[in-house]
């Protein structure tokens, strides 16, 4: 009997020995407003465009996911989410430049903690300071095209400072994906071999105004891209109440072609002087220089792929390609982000990991960006912590499919003028507002594109009751509060 108990300890220390001896390192690339429909593996009307190898690689030899959709679409509290795995209500980051609580769960601060030598590199766009990073070079706010500056663990931290006061950084010269990706490889070259590493890397890239390198100036120059077919869309008639008053639209309010009319570098397209002319140039413009931004974030992502393989580590790197958010490529008219919508929510994620993960698969279950900090601790064998709301990943990258996945979205969205929440299930999108009982309903299956609101319609109103119920139950699962809802404090 005490030779068998003897027997199982070993047993059991050796495979602990093991799991900890097999600890993946962790690569997290993140851009900032990176459309997946401006990825080439995704197959869109972009698809011939999307100058993404190296992201289109990854896709072949990992998993692909379709259904990952951020639960706030703004970069300050998706950033949050995906650090914390909690929503926006919980970690204290609804709206730009929010400061994550203090109370709050880190993936970094778990994986500090279990030994791993963790760094991120580029945009920050949080005013709390990292927590859980042995080193950290991250630009302020929005930071620069050019020649940023980085905030480091060993320098002075920004906080909530006024814009007026000068907080002084460490200052390189260049643009600036080029100079995150070079920081990330030199940290890279001086890790301790011997120790599993995080290395985030956060592109500013493809973000407005789309700016590139001089490298990228002639892709596509006299090239005609084709249009989404929801660019002409008469917002102001389909969706009033949602599309209708978003404030970045290709003509009106903040108009792209308004802002960008006079621009030297590049031209604007040219048009014949009509709103539709205008639009279709004001396009042409912004997905040239869209998808130029695009192609040196591909650059430096296959340097650091580069530098992987050549340090015979590829294959025992868990790889993660994604975006804080998606973004309308002119889809119903609109730039930007925000709204509930497809082009709106849906996130890029790419996971290459050969040891687990199948080349070239797919998969279509929904999954939010509170799910990404409990994947990353449950592949390094790490105990998820009980107050992040997401779910662990793993189990779909290895093939499986639990009986009890998600059956809706959760979604919320707290920015001045835009105030809204609602729950996208696989067939179905619910969008409600504050203050009224007005609601949007798309049969996402029939109208991929949602330019059908059907809110009202008698032929879907058992659709509509069950989705309501699927919501009711998140916000529950959520554990939101009526105070807590977009724009409670204005009814």
């Amino acid at each position: 009997m005490k030779h068998l108990l003897l027997t199982t300890i070993a047993a059991v220390l050796s495979a602990s020995s093991l799991v900890l001896g097999e600890r993946p390192n962790i690569v997290f690339i993140m851009s900032d407003d990176h459309a997946l429909e401006a990825i080439g593996a995704y197959g869109s009307w972009l698809k011939k465009y999307c100058p993404t190898p190296t992201i289109d690689q990854l896709a072949a030899e990992g998993m692909r996911f379709t259904n990952v959709c951020c639960n706030n679409s703004i970069c300050s509290p998706s950033r949050a989410s995906i650090l914390t795995g909690q929503y926006s209500h919980k970690n204290g980051v609804p709206n730009l430049n929010g400061s994550i609580s203090e109370d709050s769960p880190q993936l970094a601060v778990e994986l500090m903690k279990a030994g791993y030598q963790t760094a991120v590199f580029g945009k920050w766009h949080l005013t709390s300071r990292p927590m859980g990073f042995d080193t950290y070079k991250v630009t302020r706010g929005q930071g620069s095209w050019f020649d940023p500056v980085f905030y480091t663990q060993n320098g002075q931290w920004y906080g909530r400072r006024k814009k007026r006061e000068t907080v002084p950084g460490e200052k390189h010269t260049g643009y600036c994906s080029d100079i995150y990706t070079d920081q990330a490889l030199a940290w890279l070259k001086a890790r301790d071999t011997k120790k599993p590493f995080c290395m985030m890397l956060h592109f500013k890239a493809p973000h407005h105004s789309y700016e590139y390198p001089e490298r990228w100036k002639d892709y596509l120059k006299d090239t005609l891209i084709p249009e989404p077919p929801s660019l002409h869309e008469d917002v102001e008639k389909t969706s009033p109440r949602l599309k209708g008053v978003h404030t970045w639209h290709m003509i009106h309010k903040n108009g792209y072609f308004g802002r960008h009319e006079m621009d030297e570098v590049p031209p604007m397209w040219p048009h014949d002087g009509t709103t539709r002319g205008k639009t279709t140039a004001a396009y042409q413009h912004m997905i040239h220089k869209y998808l130029r931004a695009v192609g040196a974030v591909d650059d430096n992502i296959k340097r650091v792929m580069d530098f992987l393989e050549q340090e015979n580590i590829k294959d025992e790197t868990v790889v993660i390609y994604t975006s804080d958010q998606g973004y309308w490529l002119g889809q119903h008219g609109l730039y930007d982000k925000r709204l509930i919508l497809e082009g709106s929510i849906k996130m890029p994620f790419i996971v290459r990991y050969p040891g687990e993960i199948k080349a070239g698969s797919v998969n279509d279950s929904l999954c939010s960006n509170v799910d990404f900090a409990p994947t990353l601790l449950g592949i390094a064998g790490i105990p998820v912590p009980k107050t992040m709301q997401g779910v662990s990943l793993r189990p779909l990258l290895q093939g499986r499919q639990p009986t009890n996945w998600r059956k809706g979205i959760w979604y919320a969205y707290w920015a001045t003028g835009h105030f809204h929440w609602g729950v996208r299930t696989r067939q179905h999108k619910l969008v409600r507002f504050p203050g009224t009982t007005d609601y949007e309903f798309y049969d996402l299956g029939k109208d991929p594109n949602e330019m059908n609101n059907l809110a009202g319609q008698p032929s879907y109103a058992r659709a509509t009751a069950q989705t309501e119920k699927i919501l009711e139950k998140l916000i529950k699962e959520v554990d939101i509060k009526p105070n807590q809802m977009p724009g409670a404090n204005r009814y």
